[in-house]
């Protein structure tokens, strides 16, 4: 027999012998929903359905036809029913435990076309993926979803990063917290921030729960202490990094323990992490504040919250229409502000007048607000924000000055500030013959700017620039000294 009549003959043995396997009837059963179906190459119809089960209670009964399945998605799955065979079929009827069995039967009699959504009641496994990687076939079988989760714990294996625990964990990290006391007043904070009655460190909450879900309760007991913060495990997600905005001491604790001539204070948060199928994990985690007391503040830290910029006019004329636009920016402050007030403070920073509250949404970056101003004569007027936080307090920002003013006021004001552009430029040129380069130590800089009989004010500015200020015109200039880290 020719070579080609042997392979024809041989090619269609084996398509016979593979329609014969695929179109021999066989049934599968899905043991979590209660549920067997038979299929023979023409009908993929039920079975079998266990009382009580998933399958019994949705009302599925035997004789129906399944026509198609909405989920689980498998690739495989989006086949035609009749053409899967019995592993295909099998792992096709499987839901997840995030995923329900989503199929539709065929009208049936006075019966409509039906779909039925089945969950399945038995427990999750505590680890999804236990060990990686999964065979070629197995992972062929996953469903979008689990495909997801498998690539990123394969990932995590790879890169020797944190995978699903066995236990429940919970740590706290702490940033570097310190506070700087002077004149028996809190003025300073690194690592958290403080209220007009409460100090707040800031710290992360790390915990972890096998099964990805659980209930973390926060607490410390005390008057005026919020006592409890809740927050929620994502589905699937063995970690989480929860920022916890907590009171812990009051602002006369810090003082009065500079008073004592302490260096560090100490407190306890009392930590409940609650995980499915885990019993409750107690633990008291320490925070701890440094303290330093009576001692000159940080370079380029005033102690004051800068935190309003004038959006429109410094300066408006008598009897000119008034309305300055202010924003007060909420990115950097710790804690949040429940609410804010654009107000009026005299040379002393005392409120002499309030024109309007706003409140701060949680995600807000900043506020703008705006006021009518008296412009019946010359004035200054001095504007700051009185930011108002959840525990009833409330701190005022550094003011910014609107100046109402007369031409002639005006021309004498130019007049000094060509004068004070001239004497700064002179300030800048010795500062420059004098000391080389002012980026190479900027705390000399500043401290020879500050021995300058013309300088009012000079700062570091961590090492990034430089910046000085003279007296009488106000005229400022910066040095940016890009340093390199």
């Amino acid at each position: 027999m020719p070579a080609a009549s042997l392979l024809l003959s041989a090619a269609t043995s084996l398509f016979t012998t593979t329609w014969l396997l695929a179109a021999a009837p066989f049934t599968v059963t899905v043991e979590p929903v209660g549920l067997s179906v038979s299929s023979n190459g023409e009908a993929v119809v039920v079975t079998k359905v266990v009382p009580g089960s998933p399958a019994s209670r949705e009302g599925v009964k035997p004789q129906m036809r399944l026509e198609s399945i909405g989920g689980p998605m498998r690739f495989f799955s989006l086949s035609p029913l009749t053409k899967l065979g019995q592993e295909e079929l099998q792992a096709a009827l499987t839901p997840t435990w995030d995923e329900p069995l989503i199929f539709t039967v065929a009208p049936q009699g006075k019966e409509p076309e039906q779909t039925f959504t089945l969950k399945r009641a038995d427990r999750a496994p505590r680890v999804e993926f236990p060990v990686v990687p999964l065979p070629d076939e197995q992972v062929r079988r996953l469903t979008v979803m689990q495909m997801q989760r498998y690539h990123i714990r394969l990932a995590q294996v790879m890169n020797g990063e944190p995978t699903f625990p066995e236990a429940p964990s919970l740590e706290l990290q702490q940033e570097d917290t310190a506070a700087w006391v002077t004149q028996g007043q809190l003025r300073v904070m690194d690592g958290g921030g403080f209220t007009g009655q409460w100090v707040h460190p800031r710290f992360v909450l790390k915990s972890a729960c096998p099964l990805g879900k659980g209930k973390l309760e926060v607490s410390k007991a005390g008057p005026g202490r919020p006592l409890t913060l809740q927050v929620e495990h994502g589905s699937r997600r063995p970690f989480d990094d929860t920022r916890v905005d907590l009171p812990l001491w009051s602002l006369q604790d810090v003082t009065k323990a500079c008073a004592q001539g302490r260096k560090e204070l100490t407190a306890s948060v009392a930590a409940t992490l609650s995980c499915e199928e885990d019993p409750a994990l107690k633990k008291s985690l320490p925070v701890k504040m440094a303290l330093t007391c009576e001692q000159p503040l940080p370079v380029g830290r005033s102690g004051e919250l800068e935190l309003l910029v004038n959006r429109s006019k410094y300066t408006y004329l008598v009897g000119e229409q008034a309305r300055p636009e202010m924003e007060v920016l909420l990115s950097t402050l710790f804690p949040n502000a429940a609410s804010v007030t654009l107000v009026q403070v005299d040379a002393q920073g005392q409120v002499i007048r309030r024109f309007a509250t706003y409140p701060v949404p949680s995600d807000a970056r900043g506020v703008t607000m705006e006021a009518t101003l008296d412009t019946t004569g010359v004035s200054t007027v001095r504007l700051a924000a009185e930011l108002k936080f959840a525990d009833g307090s409330t701190r005022l920002t550094s003011a910014e000055q609107v100046a109402i003013s007369t031409p002639e006021l005006e021309t004498k004001k130019d007049q000094a500030r060509v004068a004070g552009t001239k004497a700064l430029m002179e300030i800048s040129a010795r500062l420059t013959k004098e000391r080389k380069s002012a980026c190479d130590d900027p705390d000399g800089s500043v401290a020879w700017l500050e021995a300058q009989p013309e300088v009012e004010s000079a700062s570091n500015h961590e090492g990034h620039s430089i910046s000085y200020r003279m007296k009488g015109s106000g005229e400022s200039l910066s040095i940016m000294c890009h340093r390199r880290r």
